[in-house]
């Protein structure tokens, strides 16, 4: 590496180093915030500034994080999988149950008349 050799990785010299302007930015041009609760939320300059929440936070903070910054218009950089209320989870096993009655009693008349004519056959 000293001695520049191939096959060794680069060493690390002046011509490294970031405009610093841009050092410690994020590669979208705005500066990272850690979000561990709702009111550093309110400290975020939605121009200037973007929120990452912190790993730590449990699903109903990150909700209520993710709601509020829906409202102050600010960006936040791991929003993680869309979590949905109960309510519609509730509605949606709901239609999923109707779903499958509709197909079962679809299913037996289908199922029958195959019976018939293989039996038929025989």
């Amino acid at each position: 590496m000293r001695l520049e050799q191939r096959g060794w990785p680069k060493t690390v010299a002046v011509g490294y180093k970031v405009a610093k302007k841009v050092r410690g930015l994020h590669p979208s041009g705005f500066r990272e915030i850690l979000i561990h609760r709702l009111e550093d939320l309110e400290k975020i300059d939605a121009k200037a500034e973007v929120a990452r929440i912190a790993a730590t936070v449990g699903e109903r903070k990150r909700i209520a994080i993710l709601e509020r910054a829906k409202v102050l218009n600010i960006r936040i950089l791991n929003p993680g999988p869309a979590k949905k209320p109960e309510e519609v989870e509730a509605e949606e096993v709901e239609a999923e149950k109707t779903q499958a009655e509709k197909a079962e009693e679809e299913k037996p008349e289908a199922g029958k008349e195959s019976t018939s004519e293989s039996s038929g056959g025989q």
